[in-house]
């Protein structure tokens, strides 16, 4: 095995159980000395040494946190379920009739925080807002989520007040983030790409037809479940109701998500969200963001229609999610569902 080969290892890996093929502390040890020797700096060639000072702070990293599981006693186990029926929850309380377990924060946004837990051996999500003057942002949310169905809106399950802080559990959306799936499957194949620009305009159709303009569409914001084809677009803390009156304003600029046209002040139009989904296909394609450059290998016809998306006067969302399903049958037939097929080994 080769410096390169395990740095690519380490660089695809999520946890140690992804770098180390042993199970127990002494196997698991054996293996990183093996590993070690080989990225040693002071024997690389000279060529290779930055790569193997790289290569040797990550695998030690992942030697650490493969021995603090070890010690933990839940090294080896992947079902995050199970991961955290081993720990103690940071905090846990009662809400109508149900018993939740909260275990960790896992992302903090613009004016919330996102809390993991169980309830009834389910995964659920906390969202609490981080101030009390964001309140109402998260009530707008729940009210915006009960009120509307769609397969793209997340599932809100109740909200409460903790600590005076307006609260919402909401159910766990399968799938991956953009980040996420590239980093499984490398960059999307573009007959894939087709799938994902279906369902977010099929989605910010129906929000715009109802005069909502989402206004904070980026990659962490997209969870995408590929044995489903489903694409959930999340967090609406700081979207944009009525957003056809003269006083209704956007409330978040996304560098590189964001048209230049947008600013706290300018009108609302419904391409604010057409244009980051553009942005978006041309992110996951492994294209320039920066330049709206992509492949040459990407059909003339699909690159055509991602422009189209960035463009100001694009903001029938529906008119192009037809204009797509045409494209769509033009280029790759009228098969529904093609499975995407792991890059990465």
């Amino acid at each position: 095995m080769s410096i390169k080969e395990i740095s690519d290892i380490l660089l695809n890996a999520n946890e140690p159980e992804d770098v180390f093929t042993g199970s127990t502390k002494e196997e698991i040890k054996k293996e990183y000395r093996r590993l070690a020797k080989i990225c040693h700096p002071d024997i690389a060639p000279q060529n290779e040494k930055e790569l193997a000072e790289k290569t040797t702070i990550l695998l030690n990293e992942f030697y650490e946190k493969a021995n603090k599981k070890i010690e933990e006693g839940i090294y080896g186990i992947k079902d995050p379920k199970e991961l955290y029926k081993k720990k103690q929850p940071i905090f846990s309380f009662d809400h109508r009739g149900n018993h939740y377990d909260i275990y960790q924060a896992i992302k903090e946004e613009d004016v919330s925080t996102i809390y993991e837990g169980l309830s009834n051996n389910e995964l659920i999500r906390l969202k609490i807002s981080n101030d009390e003057q964001d309140n109402q942002l998260l009530e707008n949310e729940y009210k915006l989520l009960k009120e509307k169905k769609h397969l793209g809106l997340p599932s809100v399950i109740s909200k409460l007040k903790i600590n005076g802080r307006t609260t919402l559990i909401m159910k766990k959306e399968e799938g991956l983030t953009p980040s996420e799936l590239i980093k499984e499957y490398g960059y999307i194949p573009q007959e894939h790409i087709v799938w994902i620009l279906e369902r977010l305009l099929s989605l910010v159709g129906y929000l715009h037809s109802y005069r909502i303009v989402h206004g904070n569409i980026k990659p962490e914001n997209i969870i995408i479940d590929v044995e489903n084809h489903n694409v959930k677009l999340m967090d609406y803390t700081l979207s944009i109701e009525n957003a056809n009156e003269q006083t209704s304003k956007y409330k978040i600029i996304n560098e590189d998500y964001t048209p230049d046209y947008v600013s706290s002040t300018s009108k609302v139009i419904p391409n604010a969200d057409i244009y980051a989904i553009g942005k978006l296909a041309i992110y996951l394609m492994g294209g320039d963001i920066k330049r709206n450059a992509m492949s040459v290998n990407v059909s003339i016809e699909l690159r055509t229609f991602i422009r189209k998306l960035l463009n100001k006067n694009s903001n029938d969302a529906w008119q192009l999610w037809n204009e797509l399903i045409d494209l769509r049958n033009k280029i790759y037939g009228t098969t529904r569902f093609q499975k995407l097929e792991r890059k990465l080994k």
